[in-house]
């Protein structure tokens, strides 16, 4: 009895204690894997709500910035969504040096008491969503810096395997540097992307093989055009300067959830089997196929860059030794503490709770930037200058750009407002685009009718001659000679948002 007073008033008890904390950490992680896997729904307005409500422990914040910095910005609060993203870079180069205590507490208890500090992917795309939020807030200067250090980052990324090589970060690095009139950097950018695509072994999709193609006609790099034309098998005229450019980045689906497993080991030094809890990711997922929308009634479709869930894969296969390595130590240290303990416990109450608490405590890191999209896609069109508009024509017809004005018809037998079973059925798919739906509104006479040019209103819903509503944004896309336009949808959100360049 001894040997279980000297233990209750050891630190190990006080470590007990921890150690049931320890698992509603654990429990909050699942409920919030599960809760980003109904991004697939279109719902990130609730998502944020809820997020938004919720208490993290401190080592969580730059998961809990990046969360919420994303879920701001997919829901075009692009300005808090930036002040998010910044806080949890800033958090996130802080503690890339690891304290001793948090070293200490992941080496003797488990993961999970380390700050979550993310991965190299994470980190990319955290420059991304970045770049794409300071060009949708007009700010051309901000995007640079955010792209300049995305290069820095890219520098410290791991020699060997796929982790940390997003090519649509590359890319959009190019867009920013197009659209300042740096040609030079665009093309190094660019460069940079059809690299990161060939070491991934990816199709180099037509939309960069044009980049390269003109970047190098204009900047006169005869050998290294006359390369990329023998590659891609076609030659780009320059561009007319009176037409107009769309670029469409889409993100869609939702990133994999890490998951928890235990692997049995023989553990040379102790004699026997031990159990190792370690992270992994399901080998089966949906994978990505192109996004379908129309442009003045003809169908097109984004390339495919980034397979997101593959890069969280070659994230976590490039820590998987250090993972494995601190789970075995974990392991032998708790169950050598567990032999020093038997030798002095005479009726065995301390041994029965240090291996109760060892068992229990041993848990797998499974946190990650789980509200990321499963792909990111790209397309770009040329465009006569002029008025143009989103609208969703049909449940099976996805994005529609269109230069046809809407007419509001009245009509018959209809409510003042959507109710949420229509409006939730007009959001079929991730082809569907629609703008919130607390904003739509319908007509049903002539009193109720909302004029397009009625800057109060942003969005008009209309019906087709098979009832089905039609959401149509209330301020056209105005396209400009020479200029181009973003167009960032967001499957999470069901929502597009566009701006001109500077």
């Amino acid at each position: 009895m001894k040997a279980v007073l000297t233990f209750l008033r050891s630190r190990r008890y006080l470590a007990i204690i921890a150690f049931s904390l320890l698992q509603g950490c654990s429990l909050q992680q699942h409920q919030l894997n599960d809760l980003a896997q109904t991004l697939d729904n279109g719902n990130a307005s609730q998502v944020l709500t809820e997020v938004a409500q919720r208490e993290y422990p401190d080592r969580d914040l730059a998961q809990y910035k990046l969360t919420l910095g994303l879920l701001r910005a997919v829901n075009g609060d692009f300005a808090g969504g930036i002040r998010e993203l910044q806080a949890a870079k800033t958090e996130i180069n802080q503690l890339q040096a690891l304290s001793i205590s948090e070293n200490i507490g992941a080496v003797t208890v488990n993961e999970t008491l380390r700050s979550y500090t993310s991965t190299a992917s994470e980190r990319m795309l955290l420059q991304q969503l970045l770049i794409l939020s300071y060009l949708m807030e007009d700010d051309l200067d901000g995007a640079r810096v955010e792209v300049l250090q995305m290069q820095e980052l890219a520098k410290s990324l791991p020699e060997n395997g796929l982790s940390g090589l997003v090519s649509s970060s590359y890319y959009l690095g190019g867009l920013v540097y197009e659209l300042g009139g740096e040609t030079d950097n665009a093309m190094i950018s660019y460069r940079q992307a059809y690299q990161v695509m060939q070491t991934s072994k990816i199709t180099i999709p037509l939309v960069l093989q044009d980049s390269l193609l003109l970047a190098s006609k204009q900047l006169e790099l005869k050998s290294e055009h006359a390369k990329y034309v023998k590659k891609f098998s076609h030659d780009v005229k320059s561009p007319v300067r009176n037409k107009s450019q769309l670029v469409l980045v889409y993100w869609g689906g939702v990133v994999s959830a890490k998951q928890q497993r235990y692997l049995s080991v023989y553990a040379p030094n102790l004699g026997y089997n031990i159990s190792l809890a370690l992270p992994y990711y399901d080998n089966h997922y949906v994978k990505p196929v192109p996004w379908h929308f129309s442009v003045l009634g003809k169908t097109a479709e984004t390339e495919i860059f980034d397979d997101v869930n593959l890069l969280a894969r070659a994230d976590l296969d490039a820590e998987s030794a250090d993972i494995y390595a601190a789970a075995l130590a974990r392991v032998i240290i708790k169950q050598t503490a567990l032999h020093e303990v038997k030798k002095n416990d005479e009726d065995g109450l301390a041994t029965l709770l240090l291996n109760i608490t060892s068992m229990v405590s041993e848990m797998a890191d499974v946190r990650s930037w789980n509200m990321l999209p499963a792909s990111i896609q790209v397309q770009r069109l040329a465009l006569e200058p002029g008025t143009y508009y989103l609208q969703q024509p049909s449940l099976t017809q996805g994005l529609s750009v269109t230069d046809i004005a809407p007419v509001i018809p009245v009509l018959v037998n209809a409510t003042a407002s959507i109710t949420d079973k229509v409006a939730n059925s007009a959001a079929e798919s991730d082809n569907g685009f629609s703008l919130p739906q607390s904003n739509t509104t319908l007509a049903n006479d002539k009193d109720n009718l909302v004029s397009m040019d009625d800057p109060s209103s942003e969005t008009v819903a209309m019906t087709n001659i098979t009832d089905v509503p039609v959401v149509v944004g209330a301020k056209p896309l105005v396209l400009k000679p020479g200029k181009t336009v973003l167009l960032f949808y967001s499957s999470a959100a069901k929502k597009a948002y566009y701006t001109l360049s500077p």
